[in-house]
């Protein structure tokens, strides 16, 4: 193996000249009123990263490309499994994306990131809906997140939006899952195979004429890659999870907005945005929001994709919904169900968005929630085992996402497979003007 070569990146390459700055890209609204509540500094700051992106990923993917060395995929997933060392021959761009990726920061405790994992867990099945509905259909509500994913047409066509769905289960669970982040854990390697992921698809729609520079920025920027993990699989997660009837305690909040930095850490988001507790979580995820433009039929197109494909054909035939509640349900009053949570789940500015109107299911959770809240203060009187709990849970969801016969090649998107599909704009979007 070659000698590390320390490397930095500005996370601007491929960027067009003569783009304004991030704030006034057309995807940023409300910048007054947002310099206004959270300061000109942070607000720049943030907008600044939606034309910045994970420039390690990315020359280590090009790498990838370059037939005149020996990198590829394959010896990339040797490296992960098994370290650099297996390896002999590594290049600059590789070596410095591992050596960010395995420098772990001071302030990574790895008995917390622990603790944070049984606490995402331990709410039990409420925590499979919201998964499914609230955070990963919900996270496409917003106007930054659904751009990327329209190109390949895998979240618009319903013979591609299963196979979404489960590796995007697969990358969570793992990462989430009590250890998952450790060096050789199941976490640290999915997600640093979707870090390459989001690279090889950057790479295709920087270079594809339907995308709009002026408007979106850089794909797969900083600014969105933050808030997946502080508010998608943070604050957006937990607060549904507090607005079902459980309470996190203090304590079970910091161990969770830990684990989800540190994700966020090794996926690639820098340290100037990355959040740095649940109170930065917050903050950054609510400027973020007052940031994004409303949803549009796009988005609306792949929530209801997203929900009537997990309703439909529940992964690995594992409901979504509990077995009694399941048995007495068509899709359609399933459908009306899932909506009427996210009514509970979401902004009401974001569901009316949608088109998302309250049927009498949007009154069953604020019926169960004073019933669940008691239920929850008992328990937690009570001795329980919030470990037991949260491998039991994982146990279900591991069996509905495994992967066929075992099949590692098949467990996320293929790079170079869905860069195709973005390549021939399978989703179909319009050329911008003048491109």
């Amino acid at each position: 193996m070659t000698d590390t070569v320390p490397l930095t990146f500005r996370g601007d390459l491929d960027v067009p000249e003569g783009l304004p700055r991030g704030i006034d890209l057309g995807r940023i609204a409300n910048a007054d009123k947002a310099i206004g509540m959270f300061g000109r500094p942070l607000v720049e700051t943030v907008t600044d990263h939606a034309l910045l992106a994970d420039d390690y990923a990315y020359r280590a993917m090009l790498d990838f490309k370059d037939k005149s060395n020996s990198m590829n995929w394959r010896t990339f997933d040797t490296a992960i499994e098994h370290g650099l060392d297996a390896l002999d021959d590594v290049t600059p761009a590789v070596a410095a994306l591992f050596e960010q990726m395995e420098t772990v920061p001071d302030w990574v405790d790895f008995d917390q990131l622990y603790r944070g994992a049984v606490a995402f867990w331990r709410a039990g099945m409420i925590v499979q809906p919201i998964l499914a509905w609230g955070t990963i259909a919900g996270g496409f509500s917003m106007y930054s997140a659904t751009r990327p994913v329209l190109f390949s047409g895998r979240l618009r066509k319903a013979d591609k939006v299963g196979t979404r769905l489960i590796e995007s289960f697969r990358y969570v669970v793992a990462a989430y899952t009590p250890g998952g982040m450790q060096r050789f854990g199941e976490g640290f390697r999915l997600t640093a195979k979707v870090r390459m992921i989001h690279a090889a698809v950057r790479h295709s729609l920087s270079r594809s004429d339907a995308w709009d520079w002026a408007d979106w920025g850089i794909p797969i920027n900083n600014m969105d890659s933050m808030v997946t993990q502080a508010g998608q699989f943070g604050v957006k997660f937990t607060d549904a999870v507090q607005a079902s009837g459980f309470r996190f305690s203090d304590r079970e909040l910091d161990d969770i907005f830990a684990l989800s930095r540190y994700v966020g850490y090794v996926i690639g988001v820098p340290p100037e945005i990355l959040h740095t507790g649940y109170d930065d979580a917050r903050r950054k995820t609510e400027l973020h929001t007052m940031l994004e433009l409303p949803p549009d039929d796009l988005c609306r197109d792949v929530v209801e994709s997203v929900i009537r494909y997990s309703i439909e054909n529940p992964p690995g035939g594992v409901e979504v919904l509990p077995g009694p509640i399941a048995k007495i349900m068509t899709n359609e009053r399933r459908l009306k169900l899932a909506y009427g949570l996210l009514h509970e789940w979401l902004p009401a500015d974001v569901m009316a968005a949608l088109g998302a109107e309250k049927t009498a299911w949007s009154r069953l959770l604020p019926t169960a929630r004073p019933l669940i809240r008691v239920a929850d203060r008992i328990q937690r009187t009570l001795p329980h085992d919030d470990e037991k709990a949260a491998f039991t849970l994982l146990r279900n969801f591991n069996d509905a996402i495994a992967v066929p016969d075992g099949d590692t090649k098949h467990e996320v998107a293929s790079p170079d497979e869905v860069g195709a599909d973005i390549s021939a704009n399978k989703g179909g979007m319009p050329v911008v003007s003048g491109r």
